[in-house]
Order: structure tokens, then sequence, then C-alpha cells
């Protein structure tokens, strides 16, 4: 649910815009605080009071129209508010842009995943899901061979690791305790 309604945004712009009341005093009357007023006031200059209109709708934005809104604010030196309006955007909106390129750069304006991340790995998940195929005669036989090679390379690393441990470490002599 939005804060402030269309009809309400428009009402306020409208005084503002034909200069029927001041900035302080449409902020006393509706308790709305002054930057928003204005960040409507000039949205509403820009594109009109249907521009003030309220969307419900989830808008989700390629990574090169966010770079593009992030240039645009670097190259016209133009404060948060007034690029938004620009662009029919949400202040914040722009405001979360601009940190992200600087602390992550182009690669920071990608979406994100979203949610919690799963807990169990998709090699385990698919295992649970498929059941398991009944293989030839030949396939059970190179899967064995593949096991036993896989085994056979264990054995030979640790036995390889066995072998410095030794060479670093000699034995002691047989009846005497070390110290």
């Amino acid at each position: 649910m939005t804060k402030y309604s269309t009809a309400l945004k428009m009402e306020i712009c409208s005084k503002y815009l034909s200069h029927q009341t001041s900035l302080a005093k449409l902020e006393r009357e509706y308790g709305i605080d002054h930057t928003e007023i204005r960040a409507w006031a000039e949205r509403a200059r820009k594109h009109g009071l249907a521009a003030l209109k309220v969307t419900h709708t989830r808008q989700t934005y390629l990574p090169e129209f966010k770079l593009n809104v992030v240039r645009f604010y670097h190259e016209h030196h133009m404060g948060i508010h007034k690029v938004a309006a620009v662009f029919k955007l949400n202040s914040s909106q722009v405001q979360a842009w601009l940190k992200l390129y600087q602390a992550e750069g182009y690669a920071g304006l990608f979406p994100k995943p979203k949610g919690r991340p799963p807990t169990m790995t998709k090699k385990k998940r698919q295992k649970k899901l498929k059941p398991a195929k009944k293989l030839t005669e030949v396939e059970q036989l190179r899967k064995q061979v593949a096991e036993l090679e896989a085994q056979k390379a264990d054995l030979e690393l640790n036995n390889l690791i066995l072998k410095k441990v030794a060479a670093r470490y000699p034995r002691l002599p047989t009846g005497k305790k070390p110290e």
C-alpha cells in the first residue's frame, strides 16, 4: 500500500505549481516533508501530473538502463531528485543504484538472487528426485574399474604422504620413550 494517494499528490502539486501556496504552507497543512513535495513537483513539471500516478506493479530494470541513469547523474551534475524525475523513478532507487555502482562497479547493477540460499546442493536434490537407472553389465564393470582406480590413486597419495612424514621424522629406537 502506498503512503500517499495519487489524488493527494496531484492536489498538492497543482497548488504548488500554480503558485497558490508556498512550500512551507503545504508542508504544515498536509504534514508532508517539503523535500518530498518538491520531488513530486519536479516530476510533475517534467512529465505532467499523470507521472504522479501510483503504480502497484513491480518493475525490473536492465543493468544497462541502471548504468545510463548513473552516467546521467555523473555527467549532468544534477541532484538525485531531478535525475529521478527525468527517468520517472523513485529517488531512493536512483540513490541505491549510485551506491551499488560506487561500491561494486557495473557488476553491482546486475540483479541479485532473492530469498534464502538452499541448504541442499543440487546434486543431492537430483539424487533424491531421480530413481537410479539400471546399468548394463559393461557399464557396471566400467564403474567398478573407475572406483578401483580412484581408490588406487588415494592409496598412492597416502603412501607418498607417509613416506614424506617418515623421512622428516625418523622413528625412535624401540624401547626408549620420547622425552
